[in-house]
């Protein structure tokens, strides 16, 4: 009987410890595939939008960068310096966010270059989709045509990315927690095991 709790416990304690080494070790990377119907006219984009502006690139942050689980799906924030808006808050500056990869319908922004964006807003965000008619604007000459002159910025402001994101990460507070427990689950059994020894 006792040779059967020794054997037991060794085995507990090899379980505990390959979870333990596989938090440290296992960190997948998720891809979705987009999948969206096509965008419609200038109008029905325009009512559907929260925000319409023209702007260039001029910051982008990975929000999630420091997560221990990443995704084609985890969001980017870009500030855009805004030239013209045609619907919106008629700011200098504005953020907008969207998924990292087109893999998860996410606008796959570049940095010092010109955009034409279709925003809606979400959870207190702009957001953007690969499925809108958001597009560079050395190509969409044919909605700027149909938008006619919008307004210049009214409002300045400078924006912080780095504020923004740096909120906590429940995902992150969680993985210190089964550390924690495995931690504290695989010292206990050893002392358990080292007593009855």
């Amino acid at each position: 009987m006792g040779k059967s709790n020794l054997l037991t416990n060794k085995i507990k304690c090899v379980i505990l410890f390959t979870i333990f080494i596989s938090l440290f070790n296992f960190s997948p990377t998720s891809s979705y595939a987009c999948s969206c119907v096509q965008p419609g006219s200038v109008e029905e984009e325009m009512n559907r939008s929260s925000a319409v502006f023209s702007g260039e690139v001029i910051e982008m942050v990975e929000t999630n960068q420091n997560m221990f689980i990443q995704s084609s799906a985890d969001p980017i924030a870009v500030r855009f310096k805004v030239e013209e808006w045609w619907k919106g808050h008629a700011q200098s500056e504005v953020v907008v966010h969207t998924a990292e990869s087109s893999a998860s319908c996410g606008f796959e922004f570049a940095l010092n270059q010109e955009y034409l964006v279709y925003a809606q807003e979400s959870d207190g965000q702009l957001k953007v989709s690969l499925c809108s008619k958001t597009a560079p604007l050395a190509s969409a000459g044919n909605d700027l045509d149909e938008l006619g002159v919008g307004e210049k910025p009214t409002e300045q402001v400078s924006l912080d990315l780095k504020k923004q994101g740096n909120t906590t990460n429940m995902m992150q507070v969680f993985i210190v927690f089964l550390v924690v427990v495995s931690l504290w689950g695989g010292i206990y059994i050893i002392r358990r095991y080292k007593n009855k020894l």
